[in-house]
């Protein structure tokens, strides 16, 4: 069936409360059916008294089958129409008529309570206020009434259901309390129950019984009305379970406290009378006269909502079912307000011709035969959806064993049906079968429509249409069997012909139940099977013979099989569920074959992809960086030489830019980040080259060429845009780093005639620009070349300055805040024979980059320790490491063999590291350090704030001294920033139990500063010049040092700025 997805949906306006007011029209249904029960109507007899323990009943079964109910409706919770309107999916696979069948009989068993009620309600308003007035004509008038009103929407209906509701249930829960509070009520008689019953024997009870359980079937279960709104209330899965179990209570009051406090208050015989007189006596000891109108407007509130519920509820069963595919297409038209006009008009119509000819009590018991249908198949709907989706999520989870309970209750409703529905005569049980077969007529309709429409003969040649009508004659030929049986016996075996008329039930039961359920399945089955093999043939099969000749060619790309393999569901175990699962077997082992031409396919195609993208990857390798993506040192080669050739032809110049990230190591050395940064960088110079030829040579170099220059400005240009790229903050992890660029450029031909020059020379400008405090870029100079010669020789000379005792001690005092020296710091100088004494700047970065800073710091270490261990005074010695020395040698066995070897002590002996030393492989690092502490030597940090991570590092490790740094020092007296910063350290320390030594300090203001912030150690110029150990030989021979203040003079260099500059 064709459904229609483009609908819009229900707006949600119902609370809890205004669905519980909708669903009332269900819950007092026992006020209608009473009369009927206990004394029967014409022809047809009551059950007495016993009709008060068959409502008990019929209560409890509508109980059990709540919690299903409530499972099944939330599984689709944007669905109106109720229970009966939410079986589709169930019955799918088993035939899609029985969800048509289940809403259009359910819809039939509330139509003549909607004309009855209005009759029932008519007769008090006709009967007091409207006495001139035919009671039908003011039935019809109620119906349309109610019409109009929900043709407003269910807002509206909520609106005026909600304050008849109020009064109805305030009505009924006085109508129980006051007799009983009065001591109205006989007891005895309110629990001694008679049974009527239509002919002698326990076979006339049972039938009696049934009858009347029957026709509770019809009213009991009446609260599941409360499923009917589920689209159109606001947070089903809360308020829907609150709704059907508020009803539920409400059915309990009127199906068991009221029809067992009045049997006792009035007897039996008023109770088969009109309640709306016969009610009186049970207000009158509250309200005395005034019972009597009490009586009459309890009955009229209460039949309000029995006209009310189908006009709002049932009619919105059909209008879903037609959205479903499942009925006529006119059925589904919803109005503006969201109301199913089509199906309201017709309930409505339908209502107005039942209560015209009266809704007899044989018309009610045809309409419940086919209510009790409406209510029973959604329990097996909530089983076989258990059974078959028991994986589904579901908002509301009935609770254990509650499923079979509804099942059991279905079950009863059934037999009910079964013995109760023949006592009601021949035309009732015809007009049932009509009214049940007319679903399976209005789905046939449906079919047609969509037919018609998508230009197919209105009948089709199939094979449910077939089974159904060899179905629909055998129960022709079975009532024509009874008409005859039953004619021919006597009257008086009364027993006989209501076996004969049970067993013509149920023949007409299973009937239909046969004619509709197995047909579909069989039907369902065999479309199920011929739609797979339409698909298997005209689909994958077809794919699957033109991929093998492709393939067979050589065409991989059309050697492809698309798969469209849909498994056939088929839930029977005969014959016909055997050739689906064969069938699915086949459609498998085609699937398999097509997977595996798809798989030769692929696995060809992907090894020539393969086979190519490895060519390219060599070949992208061999010219391209792997971490950056840029041009490598060898494309860079190519691309120079060409540019060569093609600038020597043509007689254009072109430019070498040499290039490196400043600060590039010391950055990774705290941070780490190396390849993100390298990756960042490299965009941006990207970016910034536009169409120049950027390439990465190794570690942070890049280099450049532009080609066809016509001035030093573009050059000039392109320069201050790398720069200034590099010089933004890179963000990496989030942690914001700067680092900058430094560059040498040179010019073809003027700066080199050969590739191998020109690359040189840019080198050395890059080296000036470095020189001169990066972030910088140089043209080059031919005093460049002679500057970078000048290293070169600088740095043969450091290797042989050991050897030639060219290496120097020079120290400088430490002393306390008062002026008390009680150590020196080491600093290493180094007077060249030819060149003089060479700044530290100079030298100790070479001796670092080259490795020979391991041998020099050796040195150092041993002389220091020589020459301490032979003072007089126990003066302390500090001694700068570099990071270099923690990544080759053994540093601790080194430092304890001097130690041995010199005899000093160890608790004399100070080193100085800065945090970098920290960064580089921190495990190994602290390691060392830990086992340097163990053999008694302290350790400081020097520099204390001026990289990116001291106070992690002062967490990483115990320190023995914090050093503050000269650049905080120098300023400390003129500068708040600077003296904020001291201050701060100086706290910590002292937080810490960490003692802090100033470096730097050159004046009396600096050092009062100090001392009033509580630093109780500086190193200066104001505490006295490095100078060799001669000079203070005055301190070394005392046994008490006292304050000297600069005893030597200073020399031609100055105090280096950083430590690893001090060795």
């Amino acid at each position: 069936m064709q459904r229609d997805h483009s609908l819009r949906p229900h707006p949600r306006s119902l609370g809890w409360i205004g669905t519980t007011a909708l669903a009332m029209g269900g819950s007092n249904q026992s006020l209608f059916l009473i009369a009927a029960l206990f004394v029967g109507q014409g022809a047809i007899p009551g059950q007495g008294s016993a009709a008060v323990v068959l409502l008990i009943v019929g209560v409890i079964l509508s109980w059990a089958a709540a919690p299903a109910w409530i499972e099944l409706i939330l599984l689709w919770p944007d669905r109106v129409g109720g229970i009966a309107a939410t079986c589709s999916e169930a019955f799918r696979p088993y035939s899609p008529v029985l969800s048509g069948l289940a809403g259009t009989c359910y819809w039939w068993g509330w139509v003549p309570t909607c004309g009855l009620t209005a009759l029932l309600s008519a007769s008090a308003i006709q009967q007091w206020y409207l006495p001139d007035i035919p009671v039908e004509f003011v039935a019809c008038a109620l119906v349309v009434c109610f019409t109009a009103v929900n043709l407003c929407g269910i807002k509206w209906v909520s609106r005026l259901v909600v304050p008849i509701a109020t009064g109805s249930a305030f009505l009924a829960f006085a109508a129980a309390i006051i007799p009983i509070l009065s001591g109205n009520v006989d007891w005895r008689q309110a629990t001694t129950f008679a049974l009527t019953s239509p002919f002698a024997g326990w076979f006339g009870d049972l039938t009696s019984i049934m009858a009347g359980l029957y026709l509770v079937g019809f009213a009991a279960p009446a609260f599941e009305a409360a499923t009917c709104h589920v689209g159109e209330t606001v947070d089903p899965n809360r308020n829907v379970p609150r709704a059907v179990f508020a009803s539920a209570a409400m059915a309990g009051l009127y199906f068991i406290v009221l029809p067992i406090v009045w049997l006792g208050a009035l007897g039996s015989q008023p109770l088969g009378m009109d309640l709306a007189v016969a009610l009186g006596p049970a207000f009158a000891p509250l309200l005395g006269s005034f019972g009597k109108a009490a009586a009459i407007w309890f009955m009229m509130l209460n039949m309000f909502h029995g006209t009310m519920q189908p006009l709002a509820g049932a009619s919105r069963t059909l209008a879903q079912l037609s959205e479903d595919g499942l009925l006529p297409r006119f059925l589904g038209r919803r109005s503006a307000t969201d109301c199913p006009w089509a199906a309201t008009l017709l309930t409505a119509s339908m209502a107005i011709l039942f209560l015209v000819i009266g809704d007899p009590i044989w018309l009610i018991a045809a309409a419940n035969f086919t209510y009790l249908i409406g209510i029973c198949l959604p329990n097996v709907a909530a089983w076989l959806l258990r059974r078959d989706h028991p994986w589904v999520d579901r908002p509301y989870r009935a609770p254990k064993g509650a499923i079979v309970l509804g099942l059991v209750a279905s079950g009863i409703w059934m037999l009910a049906a079964l013995l109760g529905f023949q006592q009601f005569g021949l035309p009732t049980v015809i007009v049932g079968l009509v009214m049940a077969y007319s679903g399976a007529a209005l789905y046939a309709w449906r079919t047609i429509e969509d037919r018609l429409r998508a230009g197919l003969p209105a009948v089709g040649q199939s094979l449910h249409l077939k089974l159904t009508g060899a179905m629909l004659l055998v129960l022709a030929l079975d009532a024509a069997g009874y008409v005859i049986a039953v004619s021919t016996v006597s009257a008086e075996h009364g027993a006989l012909i209501a076996a004969l008329e049970d067993i013509f039930v149920a023949v007409a039961m299973l009937t239909i139940s046969v004619g509709l359920v197995l047909p579909g399945m069989i039907a369902h089955s065999a479309t199920e099977i011929s739609e797979a093999a339409k698909r298997l043939t005209s689909g994958t099969l077809r794919d699957f013979s033109r991929a093998m000749v492709a393939l067979g060619r050589g065409d991989l790309g059309a050697a492809h099989a698309s798969v469209n393999i849909t498994p056939v569901s088929i839930h029977s175990r005969d014959e016909i569920g055997e050739m689906a699962e064969s069938f699915n077997l086949m459609q498998q082992e085609v699937l398999q074959a097509a997977h595996s031409l798809d798989d030769a396919r692929d696995n060809l195609s992907l090894a020539r992809s393969q086979l190519d993208a490895s060519y390219q990857s060599i070949v992208h390798l061999a010219h391209h960086d792997a971490l950056t993506g840029l041009p490598n040192r060898v494309a860079f080669a190519k691309h120079l030489a060409l540019t060569f050739e093609q600038s020597i032809a043509s007689g254009e110049t072109f430019a070498v830019f040499c290039m490196d990230l400043d600060n590039f190591k010391e950055v990774n050395d705290v941070f780490g980040h190396a390849d993100e940064l390298l990756k960042e960088a490299a965009l941006r110079l990207t970016i910034a080259s536009q169409d120049a030829f950027l390439a990465r040579v190794g570690g942070d170099e890049f280099t450049l060429i532009a080609a066809h220059p016509i001035s030093l400005e573009p050059l000039e240009q392109l320069a201050g845009r790398l720069l200034a790229t590099a010089d933004d903050a890179f963000d990496i992890e989030g942690q914001k780093l700067r680092i900058g660029l430094s560059i040498g450029i040179a010019v073809f031909p003027k700066d080199g005639s050969d590739a191998g020059t020109l690359v040189a020379n840019a080198d050395a400008a890059l080296y000036r620009a470095k020189a001169e405090g990066r972030l910088n870029a140089r043209f080059f100079e031919p005093e460049m070349d002679r500057h970078l010669r000048e290293q070169l020789a600088l740095q043969l000379d450091l290797r042989s300055a050991l050897e030639r005792d060219e290496l120097m001690l020079h120290y400088q005092p430490q002393a306390t805040i008062d002026g008390k020296v009680f150590g020196f710091e080491v600093l290493l100088r180094w007077r060249h024979e030819r060149l003089g004494l060479v700044p530290p700047n100079d030298f100790i970065p070479l001796a670092e980059k080259n490795g020979l800073i391991v041998s020099i710091g050796e040195w150092v270490l041993r002389r220091a320790c020589r020459e301490a261990a032979a003072w007089f005074a126990p003066l302390k010695i500090a001694v700068n490491l570099s990071p270099v020395q923690f990544q080759h040698g053994d540093l601790v066995n080194l430092v304890h063999s001097i130690l041995l070897e010199t005899g000093l002590a160890p608790a004399r002996l100070e080193f100085e590291i800065t945090e970098g030393v920290l960064i580089n492989d921190p495990q190994r690092t602290l390691s060392i350090l830990r086992r340097l502490k163990s053999l008694g030597v302290k350790i400081a940090m020097d520099d204390f704030g001026t990289g990116y991570a001291s106070l992690s590092s002062l967490r990483s490790f115990p320190f023995d001294k914090i050093k503050i740094d000269r650049s905080f020092i120098v300023d400390v007296a003129t500068s708040d920033q600077a003296a904020a910063i001291v201050r701060a350290v100086i706290g910590l320390g002292s937080a810490l139990g960490v003692p802090v030594i100033a470096e730097g300090v050159e004046t009396e203001a600096q050092r009062s500063f100090l001392a009033r912030e509580g630093c109780v150690e500086v190193q200066g110029y104001l505490v006295g010049w490095p100078a060799s150990i001669e000079t203070f030989s005055d301190l070394t021979a005392k046994a008490n040092a006292g304050l000297v203040r600069g005893p030597a003079r200073r020399e031609i260099i100055e105090i280096p700025r950083r430590s690893e500059r001090k060795r």
